[in-house]
């Protein structure tokens, strides 16, 4: 009996069938395989399968079995073509390979089958693009469904949309500022903020929205029209919006319509007219039909806010952290009724774009388990969905991204709530942070509710719950700032975190007072705000419930984050940190013109393994929200992994230098193709050495440590003059110029200040030595992590004393620390904030992990010796370029062959891991002498 045999056009019919259960509005008239008739000018061809349900646009699914030749050709002669029915352009395509082992007819296992795919699409401009670049995605039929539903969104129509909307509200916002005044002032008030243009701007975006919105719903039950033309009273526009009002939508209109009855009589025909006359041509666009364009639209409008640091998160960003987090969340996603008792709360929630990835990432979820989130909807709106703002515009904007997800399902009050800000009532407030240390605080009644429809004044005062231990996830993009004047040249801002909205000094110390009397388990006024909403986060979930953030790539190995890491090690489990191992600050945001390198950290609260972490460090941002779910893929493999306390994983490229320098902390030597790993002798600094005198010590001015009259050091330093040997020599600041050789000379002279002679001379036989370590290792540029003077000298701020027990270490020492593995282990160890940049502080210094000299013995150490003694009066290039560098990779063969006896046949795998080294970002900088560049 011969096997059955499958063909393309029966798995087709059969994969159509799978996908149609992936989503409630796939079904057979939107989900079809092998049908004629369907391609304008092109009747007799027949794409294997169309999706194309109500409010999305076309995509089509080619398929073909392995090796699949010529699949990407007909995918992207796809693209471009119309839809015979309504002339919808096809932008989306998905070539699809068919695994052989379907051709045997078994298409029962069609459901479990693995597939390699790849998106096409048109982008902004028009141009054919494929995702992935080159290679293939693989994934089930869910993956597929969830790349069918992201092709299904039109970057063409986004960039035309928006660019409709910056027109709009940049004309509409220079129409409100011809309108002065009182009319200004109140329009302000509304909003929070300061008269000005960003105030200008909002509203319009605000009014914009709602005449946006309300054509989404135009035609449903009791809803007005849209009035249109340039003649729209005040008196008409405001009646409209009372009877949406009466049904509901009080999130949307409620803030819309308290603007528009501030402006003049007058203003309002031409503000509204100009509003009204682009909704036709957003319409066109697809913006009041195609809801996940309209909020991706108005995302792109939000512009940063003054001393708040609130930037908006990259939608493909917020896609990424909600698709981590919510893939954590320990519930049955086909129960809608356990869905809708989830509780998920951002405390900062800006524009919405986390709080609304958060409720798409769910909505997907119960999709793909055969649910309708259309029915979910009001439930997730009432009550699974908390945010919190201080600013009326940013709820209101919000609610507007969380309700376009199904614009006609209506819904009752929400819990988005806009928080006081500043005194009110005589007491300060801190926005949500008022929640840190209790359960329930005063909200500004705006968008947060409504009762039986009646309009209620916008600056009534409410109260809000939040209670302990309650929510499921807590997904935040929280502010950065801190209570310090550091960040401010401004004498009247003392504390810039708590400076929007023009508070006065007196509130704003009056806010950090409050802001210190809460408990803190992460904060840190050194870290800034970011680490108390982790206290107002961890306070609020539950256990088992998810942490997700974007936080400054600094908390991953910034000293001011040690007690906020700490704390996730002891109290969460499952973590995961995502970055980007790219060059620049701007190209490591996840949010929108931050230009500041960040981390996405996702953990579970409570659970057995805590404080381990795994990393994912990507190439680049996701691009595309497909991109965002792929890259969560990724992340979820667990790449790297390691210890939150210590995360030098974080924003590395190769996953055999991670493994190499962990390797280098657990005394082994792992290099890249290595079948095994070869034990050293490797130690924390500390326990061979002494660490030198902070330069405060030497020379630091008056202290209220100090005695009276006496100040914390007792040098005054000076340069030194021309042939003068110096009686207090000191090696103080960096001059690359002058440190590329192992010997470096001092430069500086110190003078003990008047009647100080005594202490100078402590310090002196307390910390003069030879052995020198960088502090502050511009990698790019400098040569070396430890330096030698011929003489003992004081190390000042660039070249703190190393003092080791036994001065026969002082080469070995030297020799490993400017050895390939010991710049590695120097940059494991350091924190990596900028590129091209490394930094040890001295408290740090002892843990540098080194090559043990209590470990060698008589010989060795004078092989070391013999090793300084040849290599000394040689130039070493800057770390980054230790990939070319012949007197680096000298010292690598004698020290690791020569002198600790290990195989020749390493230096091979050891060239491979200086050249991974010398690869990352985070080394070279993007210097023009990077590795690669051809210099």
């Amino acid at each position: 009996m011969s096997t059955p045999h499958a063909t393309e056009p029966t798995v087709n019919y059969e994969l159509a069938r799978l996908l149609r259960r992936c989503h409630p509005q796939w079904n057979a008239a939107t989900v079809h395989a092998e049908t004629t008739h369907v391609i304008r000018d092109a009747p007799g061809k027949r794409p294997d399968i169309i999706t194309h349900p109500p409010g999305s646009h076309p995509v089509i699914v080619e398929t073909e079995f392995e090796p699949a030749r010529t699949v990407e050709a007909d995918a992207e002669g796809r693209l471009g073509s119309r839809l015979r029915e309504d002339g919808s352009l096809v932008e989306g395509v998905l070539s699809v390979c068919l695994p052989l082992h379907l051709k045997t007819g078994n298409l029962e296992k069609l459901d479990t089958a693995r597939f390699r795919y790849a998106a096409h699409s048109l982008d902004a401009d028009g141009s054919k693009t494929r995702y992935p670049k080159s290679g293939w995605l693989e994934g089930g039929v869910d993956e597929l469904a969830d790349a069918i539903e992201c092709l299904a969104l039109s970057e063409r129509q986004l960039a035309q949309g928006t660019r409709v909307l910056e027109r709009v509200v940049r004309e509409t916002a220079s129409l409100l500022a011809q309108h002065r005044g009182e009319a200004a002032l109140k329009i302000a008030g509304e909003l929070k903020q300061e008269p000005g243009e960003q105030t200008q701007r909002m509203a319009a975006a605000i009014l914009t929205s709602a005449f946006v919105f309300h054509a989404a719903i135009e035609g449903h039950p009791g809803i007005p029209p849209v009035p249109y033309g340039t003649t729209i009273s005040k008196n008409v526009l405001l009646d409209t919006w009372e009877k949406i009002l009466a049904i509901n939508y009080w999130p949307i209109f409620s803030i819309a319509r308290d603007l528009a009855k501030h402006l003049p009589v007058r203003a309002v025909p031409p503000v509204m007219g100009r509003i009204a006359d682009s909704i036709s041509e957003l319409s066109q666009l697809g913006a009041t039909t195609y809801h996940d364009l309209t909020g991706r639209m108005f995302q792109r409008l939000i512009a940063d806010r003054k001393f708040l640091a609130t930037f908006y998160t990259l939608p493909t960003s917020a896609c990424l952290l909600a698709e981590l987090a919510v893939e954590q969340l320990d519930v049955d996603f086909s129960d809608p009724g356990a869905i809708a008792a989830l509780r998920v709360a951002d405390f900062a929630c800006g524009t919405g774009a986390l709080l609304s990835a958060a409720q798409r990432a769910i909505y997907r979820r119960h999709r793909r388990a055969g649910g309708d989130d259309a029915a979910l909807h009001p439930a997730m709106m009432e009550q699974a969905l908390m945010g919190f703002d201080i600013m009326p515009a940013a709820t209101h904007l919000t609610c507007s991204m969380l309700s376009v997800a199904h614009p006609s399902v209506a819904y009752g009050r929400t819990e988005i709530k806009t928080m006081p800000y500043g005194f009110s009532e005589g007491q300060a407030h801190i926005g949500a942070l008022d929640l840190i240390d209790s359960e329930s605080a005063t909200s500004l009644f705006a968008t947060g509710e409504a009762l039986g429809g009646t309009a209620l004044e916008s600056d009534k005062q409410h109260t809000v719950t939040v209670m302990d231990k309650s929510c499921d996830l807590v997904i935040m993009n929280p502010p950065f700032t801190r209570p310090t004047n550091h960040e401010s040249s401004h004498a009247d801002i003392p504390v810039p975190s708590f400076a929007g909205f023009g508070t006065s000094l007196d509130e704003q110390r009056a806010m950090s007072k409050r802001l210190k009397r809460a408990h803190h388990s992460f904060g840190s006024g050194n870290a800034g705000l970011a680490s108390n909403f982790m206290d107002l986060a961890h306070t609020k979930l539950k256990d088992g419930g998810v942490l997700a953030m974007v936080l400054p790539f600094a908390f991953a190995r910034g000293n001011a984050w040690a007690k906020a890491r700490q704390t996730l090690k002891s109290e969460y489990s499952n973590i995961c940190v995502v970055s980007i191992a790219a060059t620049g600050s701007t190209e490591r945001a996840f949010s929108a013109d931050t230009g500041m390198a960040e981390c996405l950290i996702v953990a579970t609260k409570g659970g057995e393994r805590r404080g381990g972490a795994s990393y994912c460090n990507i190439d680049t941002r996701p691009d595309s929200l497909l991109e965002a779910i792929v890259q969560k893929r990724r992340a979820a493999k667990r790449e790297a992994d390691g210890s939150i306390s210590e995360a030098g994983a974080a924003g590395v490229r190769s996953a055999s230098l991670i493994r190499a320098a962990q390797g280098l902390n657990a005394s082994e030597l792992r290099l890249p193709r290595a079948t095994q790993a070869v034990p050293l002798s490797i130690v924390a600094l500390g326990s061979v050495a002494e660490r030198g005198l902070v330069h405060r010590d030497i020379s630091g001015g008056p202290t209220d440590r100090a005695t009276p009259g006496l100040e914390r050091g007792p040098f005054n330093v000076r340069a030194i003059r021309p042939d003068e040997e110096p009686t207090w020599p000191m090696l103080w600041a960096h001059n690359a110029a002058n440190e590329r050789r192992l010997v470096v000379k001092p430069d500086r002279a110190g003078e003990p200040k008047p009647g100080d002679r005594k202490r100078a001379k402590d310090r002196w036989d307390r910390a003069a030595s030879r052995l020198h370590s960088n502090l502050d290792f511009q990698l790019n540029s400098q040569s070396l992590a430890m330096c030698l003077t011929l003489e003992p000298c004081l190390g000042g701020r660039a070249w703190p004393n190393v003092l080791p027990a036994n001065e026969q270490h002082e080469f070995p020492l030297l020799l490993w620390a400017n050895s390939t593995l010991g710049l590695i282990a120097y940059w494991w160890a350091g924190t990596r904030q900028q590129q091209g940049r490394v930094a040890l502080t001295i408290t740090k210094l002892p843990e540098l992990p080194v090559l043990d000299p209590r470990a060698l013995h008589a010989r060795q150490i004078e092989l070391c010796k013999a090793v300084f003694e040849e290599i000394r009066k040689r130039d070493f290039l800057p770390a980054n370029e230790a990939y070319r560098d012949p007197t680096r990779k000298d010292l690598d063969r004698r020290l690791l062959v020569d002198v600790l006896g290990l195989d020749a046949g390493l230096l091979d795998s050891l060239d491979l891991l200086r050249r991974q080294w010398c690869a990352e970002p985070s080394v070279h900088g993007g210097k023009g002498t990077r590795i690669n560049t051809g210099n």
